[in-house]
C-alpha cells in the first residue's frame, strides 16, 4: 500500500491566501492528498478543496474579500461580521456535511470553556468552519455539541499531530504563522490589522522610550504562543514542511492578495524535490 499523504494547512487569517498557492502546486504536479487538517482560514481553503472546488476557483472565491479588512465588514458587530463569512461559505456548503467531502477533513478548534482542543470531522460544515476561523474577540464563539468553540489557533495553529493521529504516514504542512521577530517589540495593529501607525504610539511609550503595555502584552502573547507552536512542530515533525514569506501581511488584512498566493507558490515550488519524494512507493 503506498503511504497515505496528509496536508495540514495553518492558520493565520488573510496569510492563508498563500494555502492556495501551495495547491496549486500540488495539483499541477500531480502529488495525491489523502487527507486534510486545517485550522481557521486553513480549515475554509483546505474544506472547500476537499469538496472539489480547484486552487484556480478557490481563487476566484476568495478574490473578492480583496481590496478590504474582516472589520471592514461590520465595524462594531462581531456577530454581523461573522453572519458576512457565513453567507459567504454558505453559497457552496449549504446544508454539506464532512461525508460530502472527496477527501477526508478535521478543522481544528478550541472549547473555550474547558480548553480542549477539538478536532471537528461530522456534521454540518459551516458551523464548523466558523468556529474553527472564530477568532476572539473577531468573531463570537460557536455552539456545537455544547462547547463553545473558538479559533483553533488559540493553542497552536498548526496541528501536525492530529495528521499523523488520522492516519497520514507521510506528512505535508504549510506554516503561516509568522515567525518571532528577533529586533524585540513590534506594532500589534500592524502585525493583526496592516495598519502602520505614523509614531508607531503602541510599541513604544514617546518619552521614555520603553515598550507601551499593549506593546508588552502583545510582545508575551507572541512569546508563549511562538514556543508552544516552535515545540509541537518540533514533536510532530512532517515530512516536508512549508513556510511561505507572508510574515509581513497583517492576518486580518485582505487588501493584498495576488502577493501571498505568489508566495505560497514559490514556496511550493522551492520545495518541489522534497514533495515529489513522497511519491516514492505509490502506484
Amino acid at each position: 500500500m503506498p503511504p497515505k499523504i496528509g496536508l495540514v494547512l495553518g492558520g493565520g487569517g488573510s496569510r492563508g491566501v498563500a494555502h492556495i498557492g501551495v495547491l496549486q502546486v500540488l495539483v499541477r504536479e500531480q502529488i495525491p492528498i489523502d487527507l486534510i487538517i486545517g485550522t481557521s482560514m486553513g480549515a475554509i481553503v483546505g474544506a472547500l478543496f476537499a469538496f472539489g472546488i480547484s486552487p484556480a476557483d478557490l481563487e476566484g472565491y476568495f478574490s473578492k474579500w480583496q481590496g478590504n479588512t474582516l472589520f471592514s465588514m461590520n465595524l462594531f458587530s462581531a456577530r454581523a461580521r461573522q453572519r458576512v463569512v457565513e453567507e459567504q461559505l454558505e453559497t457552496v456548503l449549504k446544508g454539506k456535511t464532512f461525508a460530502d467531502l472527496k477527501i477526508p477533513t478535521a478543522v481544528m478548534a478550541v472549547d473555550m470553556l474547558t480548553g480542549r482542543e477539538v478536532a471537528l470531522s461530522e456534521g454540518l460544515i459551516t458551523p464548523a468552519l466558523l468556529a474553527s476561523s472564530a477568532v476572539p474577540a473577531v468573531f463570537p464563539t460557536v455552539e456545537i455539541d455544547g462547547m463553545q468553540l473558538a479559533d483553533g489557533g488559540v493553542i497552536d495553529s498548526l496541528s501536525t499531530h492530529v495528521a499523523f493521529a488520522q492516519g497520514a504516514e507521510k506528512v505535508i504542512a504549510v506554516d503561516i504563522y509568522p515567525q518571532l521577530e528577533q529586533n524585540g517589540w513590534s506594532d500589534p495593529l500592524g502585525a493583526i490589522m496592516g495598519v502602520e501607525l505614523p509614531f508607531n504610539l503602541l510599541a513604544s511609550n514617546p518619552i521614555s522610550k520603553s515598550p507601551s503595555m499593549v506593546s508588552s502584552l502583545w510582545r508575551s502573547i507572541r512569546i508563549m504562543t511562538w514556543n508552544l507552536h516552535a515545540t509541537r512542530i518540533s514533536a510532530h515533525p512532517p515530512d516536508v514542511l512549508l513556510r511561505p514569506d507572508v510574515g509581513k501581511y497583517g492576518s486580518l488584512d485582505f487588501k493584498d492578495f495576488k502577493s501571498p498566493l505568489a508566495a505560497g507558490i514559490a514556496e511550493a515550488e522551492r520545495c518541489l524535490p522534497q514533495l515529489k519524494a513522497l511519491l516514492v512507493g505509490r502506484v
